[in-house]
């Protein structure tokens, strides 16, 4: 650098930063601006609840009112999440009853917050996250402690859920179960085990009416044949004792077929085709995947039973000799999975598949995704409760299509 730039340099005086000069006091008077403006909207809205309360505007007469306003009150110190608001004038009244009719309107708006947030938490979005977007909204510093101590105000509504009576109306039911991720042991225990999984049992069925419910669910360790009937005998003793269910649709677990074997003997059960097909397709060559399939489809898609019995004697013709494994495991199971051919002809494509509940399954892995872990298993209840009761809310508004087409065809 020449002298002369350095001569012009220590001369010439340099452009201070603006920004730099009010950054101090712009964060400092923003919590004071805030306050201000939570006050004016405190104080405009107790004056317009007041002359809700009243039934009579500001200076106007009427014989039927319900009280007189009385003034002002100045409180010195309201709390508020932005700090305490100073000198707040409270309508008053003559009476005793405004002062109430204010508490109900604030209960009323925490209350709507607290739903709004309990309706995010469902939707999957992380507590931290519903803490930001309530702040952006309201203004008011949420953190993601007080939006869980929100959320767990669906514990005793859980509670009721699992402890209500059932009443014994399904004429289907379908078994399955999800697998979600639960934190075993606080972060500061590094050396054990953090992350385990637990699954969700869950019952599906559908009334006389045609109208889809999800009944219950149970979180535990496994599908174990234990847990499953564990989960049957509580749905039994709280009244579903299954005298009207005519099918049980589930997969391919052992532990859960013989469950229900032993709780429900005289119900006849429905073996999934969708888990049979993609259990068969694993199991042939790539090549003959499918051909192989394209022949088994044949064997649901029959216009009844005998000609369903007589399309697997043709596809067991056709692939026994190269697949005699896979052939001899169908034939086991081929009571059950013909079984949806004894219920009307309309409900063939909604009972052969277990693919209703796993819909909601889709849904539930949709919510959790944003999740990951859970924190433990009554966080996981919450979540799977607020899930089926909204979509309980929608089903119950009418019968399903397969029931409305029965009804038509008689």
């Amino acid at each position: 650098m020449s002298s002369r730039m350095l001569e012009c340099e220590l001369t010439e005086p340099r452009m201070p930063n603006r920004w730099s000069l009010v950054k101090d006091d712009f964060w400092q008077d923003l919590p004071r601006h805030g306050r201000m403006l939570l006050k004016e909207l405190l104080e405009g809205s107790m004056r317009a609840w007041r002359e809700e309360y009243v039934e009579v505007a500001w200076h106007q007469q009427a014989s039927d009112r319900r009280d007189y306003c009385n003034g002002f009150y100045e409180r010195k110190r309201w709390p508020t999440p932005l700090g305490p608001l100073p000198k707040v004038r409270v309508p008053r009244c003559r009476g005793r009853g405004l002062t109430a009719y204010m508490v109900r309107k604030v209960r009323r708006g925490t209350e709507a917050m607290a739903d709004a947030t309990i309706e995010m938490v469902l939707s999957g979005v992380s507590t931290r996250r519903v803490g930001e977007l309530l702040d952006r909204v309201l203004a008011l510093p949420i953190s993601a402690g007080q939006v869980s101590r929100i959320a767990k105000g669906l514990d005793e509504q859980v509670r009721r859920f699992h402890s209500r009576a059932i009443p014994d109306r399904y004429v289907y039911g379908v078994l399955d179960a999800i697998h979600l991720k639960s934190r075993s042991t606080p972060r500061l225990f590094r050396q054990c085990k953090k992350v385990h999984r637990r699954t969700v049992l869950v019952f599906y069925g559908v009334t006389a009416e045609g109208i889809k419910e999800l009944v219950d669910f149970l979180v535990a360790r496994s599908e174990s044949q234990a847990n499953w009937q564990a989960f049957l005998w509580r749905v039994q003793r709280r009244g579903l004792t299954g005298d009207r269910l005519r099918l049980v649709v589930t997969d391919g677990c052992k532990g859960l077929c013989n469950a229900v074997e032993e709780v429900w003997p005289h119900v006849k059960r429905q073996r999934c085709w969708f888990h049979r097909m993609s259990n068969v397709g694993g199991r042939v060559r790539r090549r003959d995947v499918k051909s192989v399939l394209e022949g088994l489809r044949k064997v649901y898609t029959a216009e009844h039973r005998r000609s369903a019995c007589r399309a697997f004697k043709r596809w067991a013709d056709r692939w026994g000799e190269t697949y005699g494994k896979v052939v001899s495991d169908v034939e086991k199971d081929l009571e059950p999975l013909l079984a949806f051919f004894g219920v009307p002809r309309e409900h063939w494509r909604m009972v052969r598949t277990t693919n209703g509940i796993e819909r909601c399954f889709r849904e539930v892995r949709r919510k959790t995704r944003s999740i990951g872990t859970f924190v433990d298993d009554a966080s996981i209840e919450r979540l799977i409760y607020g899930l089926f009761a909204y979509q309980n809310r929608r089903w119950e508004r009418g019968i399903c299509k397969e029931f409305k087409r029965s009804k038509q065809a008689a």
